[in-house]
């Protein structure tokens, strides 16, 4: 199938080329698997700005975590960013969800992340993400807001490690955080936690669901972060399965990895007694978000479809 813009015609195409280069992206994480959560903060982000859409939403009842990927030019991209987080913000309860967490979490609304739509490194189109980023957390009231990327000079796990994030999987205590907020109060409620926002490169969320234990999935998670320089971890999930999250981005010079290529160094780094059930895409390849976002911009806002259905991990792949 040709690209969006060569299927076009030919006076279409200039603008859809433009909108291609002022479009950027968000993802946000909720610490809730419940379908209706990431339903309804899409629903939010899409009546907050039309100028924006929801390319993706995602739900994962046995990590009790979900996700809304929004695409838009700045401006309208921030407005739908908070009208999603804000609406999160009002329906998680983290008191309500498992403890210890399947899924590590510091917060209802965890992390913001906005992001150029490449998987090549983007320096300018980068620090238009961190200016954002910055706007939003100035915006979003209510919770501590620990800043990360380029201007805050801190990654976002540096973030993570001054939170309880890594620790939740352990403790079933409330959250916390060992760093000063950015934004918001100093004080982390046992139901809200705090929110970590930033900028980052384009994190495309892999997941490989393995029939092993937990120490082949350790394994291959270091086989891959050890060939590829990025972030994984392995994790129990649903019906006996571990799952290895791997967050592929472009970083120290070098483009994202395939996702052919990881899963291939996963398939050999696991023992013959184990083997892949799944491997699928959460929220989008840069590539395919900005094609469903371009593809529903172009098009009157009566005429766009509203959002994609939320799909589940355990529901088939998305």
């Amino acid at each position: 199938l040709l690209p969006l813009h060569h299927r076009l015609p030919l006076h279409t195409r200039d603008a859809v080329e433009q909108m291609q280069r002022e479009l950027l992206s968000a993802a946000v994480y909720i610490s809730s698997g419940a379908a209706s959560v990431a339903t309804r903060a899409a629903r939010a982000a899409a009546r907050a700005a039309p100028r924006a859409c929801v390319v993706d939403t995602f739900a994962d009842p046995a990590y009790a975590r979900s996700s809304v990927k929004i695409v838009g030019p700045k401006d309208d991209l921030l407005e739908a960013t908070l009208a999603a987080a804000r609406d999160a913000l009002e329906s998680v309860d983290l008191r309500a969800e498992p403890a210890p967490a399947p899924h590590p979490r510091q917060g209802a609304v965890d992390m913001v992340s906005f992001m150029p739509l490449t998987e090549r490194r983007d320096d300018d189109r980068l620090a238009a993400c961190d200016a954002l980023a910055w706007r939003f957390g100035a915006a979003f009231d209510g919770v501590p807001v620990l800043m990360y990327g380029p201007r805050k000079q801190r990654s976002l796990v540096e973030t993570r490690r001054g939170t309880s994030f890594f620790a939740s999987t352990k403790d079933a205590g409330p959250p916390f955080m060992n760093l000063a907020p950015d934004f918001g109060p100093s004080n982390v409620t046992a139901e809200k936690g705090a929110a970590v926002v930033g900028a980052q490169p384009y994190v495309t969320n892999y997941n490989v669901a393995i029939d092993g234990d937990v120490k082949a999935g350790r394994d291959a998670a270091a086989a891959v972060r050890a060939r590829f320089g990025v972030q994984v971890m392995a994790l129990p999930h649903a019906d006996g399965l571990v799952e290895v999250g791997c967050n592929l981005q472009a970083g120290g010079g070098r483009d994202s990895p395939a996702v052919g290529d990881v899963l291939a160094c996963i398939e050999e780094s696991l023992p013959p007694a184990c083997s892949v059930r799944k491997a699928y895409v959460i929220g989008l390849a840069p590539g395919d978000a900005l094609a469903r976002a371009v593809d529903a911009l172009a098009r009157e806002p009566a005429e766009r479809s509203t959002f994609p259905r939320t799909h589940e991990a355990c529901g088939g792949p998305p």
